[in-house]
């Protein structure tokens, strides 16, 4: 890629992890009940909305827990209670079974242990567990394995059930590719850092799942929903997400990539992109949309900021792959200069969902949202410094401003609480 792309992916990395992370942490952090919120409003207030999931809870410690070794370990003292929350507010104990949410009190409000969730605990630990060496996130995460192989198993079927009963009964839910990709996902970051088979070996049958399954090369056709048998539901055959198409991509060229052999993948994942690309992409006013059909026809026009995520390191993977490079480092640009300037905000805002013409469509911020920001200018940036890359001259001044700035703001907010602490309480 050109200096100027790669120049700007590396201002994206310095703002994400010296800005964006930082102020992420402080506002979904709860610092009374403890875990993260599960979304936030205007001004980075917390909105309390009756639950918070596992899932939110998992991917915002994967988030801090990864960027601990890649920037200041000093504003994440705290991993170690959050990891502990998510362990002890969150699991049975006596079931083994994961709660999928609580209320704003802390109170258990949904019991059901989903698959989905369980997939990102495997992830989040993985990830925990690098920053912190914490064993009880190793054994942790090989428990929920665990029990996915010997609880979640759909009888008589490939893959496994959505979701749990607090009694160890199949929840009649529709069959979903999404929460086996999440799990391929987590178990290569689990092998990747454990080094164990058993990961794999479930990586290895997400990925013959999606061949035999959830993608019809013949069609270009990665199926979301699905019968019990995996078939491509009926009702539901005609939506097509192009962020997973982009998903898909990451997760085959890392699964190709544990199996020492690189290429493996590339003529799906070529597949994948240019289909994505062509079918998925606004060409009248640019951005991703949520849902397409078979034919590339418009389900939903709505346009969130995950499928950039997943679209920006995807397209950086497969640059070498493709046959017009000109055209993915176009559309590469074009993505960023989208999501600087209609998604997020120097301040660490962000719009989660844009109507057609890319005017906000929602007024709140997810707290799953920050992993596939993070990860997908992450991954984006460690694939350009793969490549040799020169490096932008402006990092190193951008990221001691950053510090800086932080510095600046918490004496800010010492100096504050100590006028109001003595206006309360005068002498």
């Amino acid at each position: 890629m050109n200096q100027g792309i790669h120049s700007t992916v590396q201002s994206l990395q310095t703002k994400v992890i010296h800005r964006w992370c930082p102020k992420w942490y402080e506002a979904f952090s709860d610092h009374d009940l403890g875990g993260f919120y599960e979304r936030l409003g205007a001004g980075f207030k917390p909105l309390l909305i009756g639950q918070r999931r596992l899932v939110t809870q998992c991917r915002q410690l994967s988030i801090y827990s990864h960027v601990s070794l890649n920037g200041n370990k000093t504003i994440y003292k705290n991993l170690k209670a959050q990891f502990e929350f998510i362990l002890t507010r969150y699991h049975d104990p006596q079931t083994g079974l994961w709660h999928f949410a609580l209320d704003d009190d802390g109170s258990v409000k949904d019991r059901d242990c989903d698959l989905y969730a369980l997939a990102f605990v495997i992830f989040s630990f993985s990830h925990y567990f690098r920053a912190s060496g914490d064993v009880r996130a190793k054994k942790a995460a090989q428990d929920v394995l665990a029990l996915i192989l010997t609880r979640f198993r759909a009888p008589g079927m490939a893959g496994f059930v959505e979701a749990l009963s607090p009694d160890f009964q199949p929840l009649p839910r529709m069959r979903r590719q999404n929460p086996h990709m999440h799990l391929l996902e987590a178990c290569l970051f689990a092998h990747e850092t454990w080094n164990d088979p058993a990961y794999e070996a479930v990586a290895d049958e997400m990925v013959s799942l999606f061949d035999e399954f959830f993608f019809d090369s013949e069609n270009d056709a990665l199926y979301e929903f699905m019968t019990n048998g995996l078939d491509p539901h009926p009702d539901k055959r005609d939506h097509l997400e192009p962020g997973h198409y982009f998903e898909w991509v990451w997760l085959l060229k890392k699964h190709a990539l544990m199996k020492s052999r690189s290429a493996m993948h590339d003529k799906t994942c070529l597949q994948l992109l240019t289909w994505a690309n062509k079918h998925g992409w606004d060409a009248l006013y640019g951005g991703i949309y949520d849902t397409v059909d078979g034919h590339g026809r418009l389900v939903s026009d709505t346009k969130r900021i995950w499928p950039f995520c997943e679209a920006l390191k995807a397209n950086a993977l497969m640059l070498d792959a493709a046959e017009d490079r000109q055209a993915i480092k176009d559309r590469v640009a074009e993505m960023v200069r989208i999501f600087e300037t209609k998604y997020m905000q120097e301040r660490g805002f962000w719009t989660e969902w844009l109507n057609r013409n890319l005017t906000p469509a929602a007024d709140y911020m997810p707290g799953t949202t920050p992993y596939h920001v993070y990860f997908g200018i992450m991954e984006t940036w460690e694939i350009l410094e793969s490549r040799g890359e020169s490096k932008s001259l402006t990092s190193g001044w951008r990221s001691r401003l950053y510090e800086w700035r932080r510095w600046a703001s918490r004496c800010v907010k010492t100096a504050k609480s100590i006028i109001n602490g003595s206006e309360q309480n005068p002498p």
